[in-house]
């Protein structure tokens, strides 16, 4: 009997260094009253204003998943730039998802598995449509509950049931987690490895634990009120401020 060796399968490199990772949370033509609700949305126009921005600079937008197989596969990172999208409201299939295809980008969109089909959020529907455009949909959570300030039996129940219930809906990986307010520690960070997602993404470097790794990547977050100055200014902040990340 003739036994084959399976061909190893592609692992990421032993350190890396990310691009910028871009978070949204919300892309609406309704402006939010509060000062934090107009903070966390970006108007269509001005989505559409950033797209062509990277386009014109040469800059290609890609997903958590798409970068993760830019890795694994030793494929260029130059010029590219992670957008990422929380919390699954359902302006993001509104507006964002059509920007993202006639701009040809890539995206991740960190679903709350508890909040699939509550008002103002994504259904299973909309979801199963957007896994078949091949857009990345990761976990949050089933609930956006700090996890830091759970038991790791709590902790365990948000990762892994938020990861078994996206895969078992959309029947695809789920290859990312987003800390919900960015916030984890030690504890957390070895249960998402346990989960067996690639990566996870935090919100701000201030939460990063060192030596920092592949799961707890901070992002830029992207505020309702900038200009495209201000956009093109805190990518290239971020771009200079790159750190190498470990697996």
């Amino acid at each position: 009997m003739l036994f084959v060796i399976p061909p190893p399968q592609p692992a990421l490199p032993a350190a890396f260094e990310p691009p910028p990772i871009l978070m949204y949370h919300r892309v609406d033509t309704d402006r939010p009253r509060d000062a934090v609700g107009r903070q966390l949305t970006v108007t269509p126009q001005r989505f559409r204003e950033q797209l062509t921005y990277l386009r014109n600079q040469g800059i290609t937008a890609i997903s958590m998943a798409q970068l993760q197989w830019r890795l694994e596969h030793h494929e260029s990172l130059a010029r590219t730039v992670v957008m990422t999208f929380d919390d699954g409201y359902a302006d993001q299939y509104t507006y964002v998802v059509p920007l993202l295809r006639a701009s040809r980008a890539g995206a991740t969109f960190y679903i709350v598995t508890g909040e699939v089909g509550r008002a103002r959020h994504l259904t299973w529907q909309q979801l199963r449509a957007m896994a078949a455009d091949r857009l990345d949909l990761a976990a949050h959570g089933v609930r956006h509950d700090d996890l830091s300030l759970m038991t790791p039996a709590q902790q365990a129940y948000q990762i892994d049931r938020s990861v078994e219930t996206l895969q078992r809906f959309l029947h695809a990986p789920v290859q990312s987690y987003a800390y919900p307010s960015g916030r984890f520690n030690r504890t957390t960070l070895q249960l998402v490895r346990e989960a067996g997602v690639a990566m996870a993404v935090t919100t701000d470097p201030v939460y990063v634990l060192p030596p920092e790794n592949r799961f707890e990547m901070f992002r830029v977050r992207v505020r309702g009120e900038w200009s495209i100055r201000d956009f093109a200014a805190a990518l290239h902040a971020a771009s200079e401020r790159r750190q190498v990340v470990v697996r």
